[in-house]
This record gives C-alpha cells, sequence and structure tokens, in this order.
C-alpha cells in the first residue's frame, strides 16, 4: 500500500523520515514529493519513495491517497489536477478565513456561545460602531496567523482612546485615531472583533492551543494542550516578544482551583465540537487541525482561531503512530478514486 506525502521541501524532513519509517512496519510505504516534481500532462511524479530505510528516487503514478500540506495550495494547477486523481487530506476547498470562521459559526444555535463579533474593516465606521458598542475591541489582519499587526483599542471617555500595540499603550484623541485607521489599517485586510479578556491573574495573555490528530478509526483525538502565555502581554500570545507555555494542569488549577479538572473537560469537549464543525463547513475531512481558544472572566470559552498546519515541534512520535493509522483507514475507505 502506497500513500503519497505532498510538502514544500524538495527533501523529507524530519517528521516525514519518521512517518516512513512507521509506516513501513505496518506495511504503508510513503511517496515523498514536492509540486514541482508533478507532472501534470502525463499524471506522473519523480519522487522518493521509502524503502529499506531509505529514500529511493523513483517515477509513478499519482498515488490515490495523498497527505497535502496546507502550505502546497499555493500551487493550484498541482492541487487541482491531484484532487481529480487522489484523496487529499487537505484539498483546498472552502478554507476558512478569521472572519468567515465567525460567521459561519454565528449561523449555528449550537455554536453561537463560541463565537466573537466580528465584522470586515470596510471604513472607519466600522471601527466606530464597534467602539460604540462594546467599548474596548481588536483589530486583527486577515492574512497574519502571526501576533503581528495586532491592535487593542479601548474608549476611555468620549473622543479619548487606549491604543496598545504589543507591549506598548499610548492614548489617542478621536481624530489621532481616525489618522493611525486610515494609515495603518483600512489600507490593508482587517477585521474588528470585540476585545475578549482572556487573561491571567496578573493580566497577562493567554489561550489554550489544542492540536488534534485522526486516528485509524478516521475520529479526531487531542494529542496536545498547551496553554500560551504572553508575558508582560495584554493582547497576544507573541513568542517573538516573550511569549511562554505552561503546563495546562498547572495554570486551570491556579485560575480555577476547585473547579479545574470541571473547566478542563468543558474546554476538551470544546474543542471537538469545533473540530468536528470545521470539517462540516469545509465539507471535507482532515488529517490534523489546531484550535485557539479563549476563556474570559467569566469563564466563558471563545474560539479565536483554527489552524490547519498547526506545529508539530515536540509531537513528532505520536503524529507518526496515528497518521499511519490514518492512512491504513483512508486506504480502506476511499475506494473511490
Amino acid at each position: 500500500m502506497r500513500i503519497g506525502y505532498l510538502r514544500n521541501y524538495k527533501k523529507p524532513q524530519q517528521l516525514a523520515d519518521l512517518i516512513a519509517s512507521v509506516g513501513q512496519s505496518k506495511g504503508v510505504d510513503i511517496f515523498y514529493f514536492s509540486p514541482k516534481d508533478v507532472d501534470v500532462n502525463k499524471s506522473r511524479i519523480k519522487g522518493l519513495l521509502y524503502k529499506d530505510g531509505k529514500w529511493k528516487s523513483i517515477k509513478a503514478k499519482i498515488p490515490r491517497i495523498i497527505d497535502v500540506n496546507s502550505n502546497c495550495l499555493k500551487h493550484k494547477k498541482v492541487i487541482k489536477h491531484l484532487r481529480k486523481h487522489a484523496h487529499l487530506t487537505e484539498n483546498g476547498r472552502n478554507r476558512i478565513s478569521k472572519l468567515s470562521l465567525q460567521e459561519q459559526l454565528q449561523e449555528d444555535d449550537d455554536y453561537q456561545t463560541f463565537t466573537i463579533p466580528t465584522r470586515q474593516c470596510a471604513s472607519f465606521s466600522d471601527i466606530e460602531t464597534f467602539l460604540e458598542e462594546y467599548t474596548a475591541i481588536v483589530l486583527r489582519p486577515v492574512h497574519n496567523n502571526q501576533a503581528d499587526g495586532v491592535y487593542k483599542v479601548t474608549k476611555v471617555r468620549p473622543e479619548q482612546y487606549i491604543l496598545d500595540y504589543q507591549n506598548t499603550s499610548v492614548e489617542v484623541s478621536y481624530e489621532e485615531l481616525i489618522t493611525f485607521c486610515d494609515n495603518e489599517i483600512l489600507i490593508k485586510d482587517y477585521i474588528v472583533q470585540k476585545y475578549i479578556d482572556s487573561v491571567t491573574p496578573e493580566g497577562n495573555a493567554f489561550d489554550w492551543r489544542i492540536h488534534f490528530e485522526k486516528t485509524g478509526h478516521g475520529n479526531w483525538r487531542i494529542i496536545s494542550n498547551q496553554i500560551r502565555i504572553g508575558l508582560n502581554q495584554t493582547l497576544t500570545t507573541n513568542w517573538k516578544k516573550g511569549g511562554g507555555m505552561m503546563d495546562t494542569d498547572i495554570f486551570m488549577k491556579l485560575k480555577y482551583g476547585s473547579e479545574a479538572e470541571i473547566k478542563q473537560e468543558q474546554v476538551k469537549e470544546c474543542g471537538l465540537q469545533l473540530a468536528a464543525k470545521i470539517e462540516s463547513i469545509r465539507e471535507t475531512t482532515l488529517a490534523t487541525l489546531s484550535i485557539d481558544l479563549g476563556i474570559d472572566h467569566n469563564g466563558d470559552i471563545f474560539i479565536f482561531d483554527a489552524n490547519d498546519a498547526p506545529v508539530t515541534t515536540n509531537l513528532l512520535g505520536e503524529i507518526a503512530m496515528l497518521r499511519t493509522d490514518y492512512y491504513q483507514y483512508l486506504l480502506k475507505t476511499k475506494t473511490d478514486k
């Protein structure tokens, strides 16, 4: 049995090596290639097949199952061609932006409580309307998955605002806020959101990242729960500016005391529900996913973001075992290609 493994790197990286080794022990051969290796005219691929502990260069037809990292989706012609001949673990269809994620969850009564009021920044009036309604808002770039470019605006009194960016906080007038938005926000692709005060008792921003992988039964399994804290940051968990990790059990006990275990189970269940819902929205099945959640001062849970190419550092062994089990599941169930 052969599984395609599509990545942008010319040569296999550490996770590919590990998956190939584990896969071979389960009777699954891994065929590694990059988008540049695909000949769409001949429907042939020049890639690397893992056999007997080594990668060997071969030419082969398109495998019927291909593990695709979402970073490869920019090669649209190749992805479109592969979709015609194989089942892709990430096919690029119906991908969800930060805005559409909130909008589509809002349309479902079962998920409305997890959503954050969000709007596209088309004009300053969009920002002003949110400030009137919520007092504190966040301005967030649509196409940046990092914390860079995220601003918080708080209305402190009529026509006076606090503008926060990373570790900097300045007071600005109404006119200065308009100028800032005209020069930094409205000329780019931004959304405006209600500010969710997901902060530690010390005032540092935190979020809860849950990493999911599919199992050999085709269902989601949580393989990692991480509390990410932005040290001396009230808005984002930007590692570049001093962010860090904290043990989930310790963090929840410090924050929720005797209610910690109940809250943890609530967050995990919320994550599993959201992972299933995201697949439903996209009308596709995924192999991997991470979701970032926030918890406000009332203990309410909100979804901040979803990532279809989560970082795999320190999880390689467990991912390799689960991913190869999932390959076997796909080979048994995806017989239409």
